[in-house]
């Protein structure tokens, strides 16, 4: 371990682990990871962590999986909570933003994964549906398909929908660096700036969602 590193203390080794791992591959990619440095940081050997994960392939996929139950959890939970669709609908943007902020590592690997070409990302679904299923009770597509039939919309809709409202939560967390080299406008307080990002996406999303179940009749 380098100096002025850290051990993580307390909780499970495997929580130990998924941790540590997450900031591993964040900062250096799944081909730049060490399986040792996560080891070293979770405060285990590196034994003990093929033990629990057996190749740090599985490791990375198991990273990406259990974010990913967590975050579509979430946000399942928001869209079936009680309430008018309007403020369910801002309750799952905030749902994203909240999960990205409190986990910047997670979006780092996703971004990384997509440019390798997402075999990893697709593994860790495939586990994800063939699994146990979300908090919720629902699977990501039961989630699409409650949103296209609340919303009276055909399904190619709701995933527009959807990944409207992914990619404007996603590209919070990258516009400041876009700002600053594209428009010379510095981000100096991040989270203001995610504040002002909350209330245009929910905006954004109604008024697309009103034109989207306005259904004007044609002449």
């Amino acid at each position: 371990m380098k100096p002025g590193e850290k051990t993580r203390g307390g909780g499970s080794p495997v929580g130990r682990i998924l941790e540590a791992a997450t900031d591993e591959f964040a900062t250096n990619g799944y081909f730049g990871a060490r399986t040792q440095a996560i080891a070293d940081a979770a405060g285990i050997n590196k034994a003990m962590l093929h033990y629990y994960f057996r190749s740090k392939e599985n490791l990375y996929t198991q990273v990406i999986k259990v974010a990913f139950r967590k975050i579509l959890g979430q946000v399942a939970m928001a869209w079936l909570e009680k309430g008018s669709l309007e403020s369910r609908l801002k309750n799952v943007v905030d749902s994203y933003i909240d999960n990205y902020q409190q986990n910047p590592g997670f979006l780092k690997i996703i971004l990384r994964e997509f440019v390798d070409g997402g075999h990893r990302f697709r593994e860790a679904f495939r586990e994800l549906k063939e699994g146990e299923s979300l908090p919720s009770g629902m699977t990501p597509s039961d989630l699409v398909s409650s949103v296209a039939k609340e919303l009276h919309l055909e399904l190619p809709e709701a995933v527009h929908l959807i990944i409207n409202l992914i990619g404007m939560c996603a590209i919070s967390f990258i516009s400041p660096l876009l700002l600053d080299s594209i428009l010379d406008f510095n981000v100096q307080d991040l989270d203001n700036y995610l504040k002002g990002r909350r209330a245009s996406i929910k905006a954004m999303l109604l008024a697309y969602v009103a034109t989207l179940t306005a259904h004007p009749e044609e002449g």
